[in-house]
This record gives C-alpha cells, sequence and structure tokens, in this order.
C-alpha cells in the first residue's frame, strides 16, 4: 500500500472536479444504489471507462450500460487516465491500463460510511487499485487480505491524498468508517469525493 499525502494542488484538485462534474452530466447524474439485499448504499455513484461498477438487486459487477440512461457509461477523460498511468508506475506497475473509474459522493454527514470489503470483482486481480480522495477529510480502515476479523489501521485520507492498493494489499480488506464533515471547502455543499480506478481485464 502506499499512501501519497497531498498529491495535488489545490488547484490540480478544482481541475478533478470539473472533470467528474462533467461525467456526471454525461452519464445522466449519479445514483444511490442498492446491495443485493435491497439496502441502500450510503454513497451515490456513477462510473466512467469502458465498463462501469454497479450493484443492485442482481448483485456486484461490471456493466458496459449506465443503469441511469441505459447508455454505455461516459468514456474515462484522457487526463485522468494519464494520472492513473503515472500513479501505477509509482508501484512498479509501468503496463498499467486504467479502464474505469468508480465515482463516490459522500454527503457531508457523519453517518456516510462504506462497509468492509475487498474488491475482486475484476477480472484481473492482479493491477493496482488507485483511489483519489477530494473534498472533506475520511477515516478509512484496512486489513488483511485473508479474513475481515484480522485488525484493522486507520488512516486519516484528506483532500488530495492518494491511496495505491497493490501486492498483498490489493485484496485487503477495507472500508471509510465516516466522513467528518466541513473539513474541506473544495467542494460547494462539501462531503467526500472519491475516484477510484481500476483495470478490470
Amino acid at each position: 500500500m502506499l499512501h501519497l499525502k497531498n498529491y495535488f494542488s489545490v488547484c490540480e484538485q478544482y481541475n478533478l472536479v470539473e472533470l467528474i462534474r462533467n461525467v456526471v452530466e454525461a452519464n445522466g447524474g449519479i445514483i444511490i444504489p442498492v446491495m443485493p439485499t435491497g439496502q441502500k448504499f450510503s454513497c451515490s455513484q456513477t462510473s466512467c471507462g469502458i465498463v462501469g461498477w454497479i450493484s443492485d438487486r442482481k448483485g456486484y459487477r461490471y456493466s458496459s450500460i449506465n443503469p441511469v440512461n441505459n447508455q454505455p457509461f461516459a468514456p474515462m477523460p484522457t487526463e485522468l487516465m494519464e494520472i492513473a498511468q503515472r500513479l501505477a508506475q509509482l508501484v512498479g506497475e509501468f503496463d498499467y491500463h486504467p479502464e474505469t473509474c468508480l465515482i463516490n459522493f459522500y454527503p457531508a454527514t457523519g453517518k456516510s460510511k462504506l462497509g468492509l470489503h475487498q474488491d475482486n470483482t475484476e477480472r484481473n486481480l492482479k493491477p493496482c487499485i488507485i483511489s483519489i480522495s477530494l473534498g472533506d477529510d475520511c477515516s478509512f480502515v484496512i486489513g488483511s487480505n485473508r479474513s475481515r476479523k484480522d485488525p484493522l489501521d486507520g488512516i486519516l485520507l484528506r483532500s488530495g491524498d492518494v491511496l495505491i492498493l497493490h501486492g498483498e494489499s490489493r485484496l485487503a480488506y477495507h472500508g471509510v468508517q465516516r466522513i467528518i464533515p466541513k473539513t474541506s471547502n473544495l467542494l460547494k455543499n462539501h462531503g467526500r469525493l472519491n475516484l477510484t480506478i481500476r483495470q478490470v481485464y
């Protein structure tokens, strides 16, 4: 695991937010998905790239069709792909192909969270996962790749930080315990925007 603090300048962060606004608009908006149990997520989601990660009553999976408008997901912006390739090189992955970016928005409330899980729905489980934090601080936890019952380490992720899961940490259990509201003024109505870039195939 590689945690890069303050990797993006404030100006670069604003540029990334604008890129994502354009993606959300092209996708017809952002939705609150449900888990296979029917329970709603506490964050809103959309994706860009050749496929998007979706969750519904049928399960967790990748799809080439956006459930909001029944159209292909918006392409991943070239600038974001180039950023991902540069970051992947920092962990020795020089042939990284960023194919999708999951966009999660957590509202500015202490109730926003994401349960402990593994990122294991990709066809190829070796390439790293790149996570970019924008907006309010986030209390993030990560454990082992063996069991969700193993001890967890806590990390405070702040706006402009990057977290790269690679090697042993690629399949580590991780989650968002809570968002710390109003710790950043990057987003107009506060909250946290998380960009998770993956190579799926």
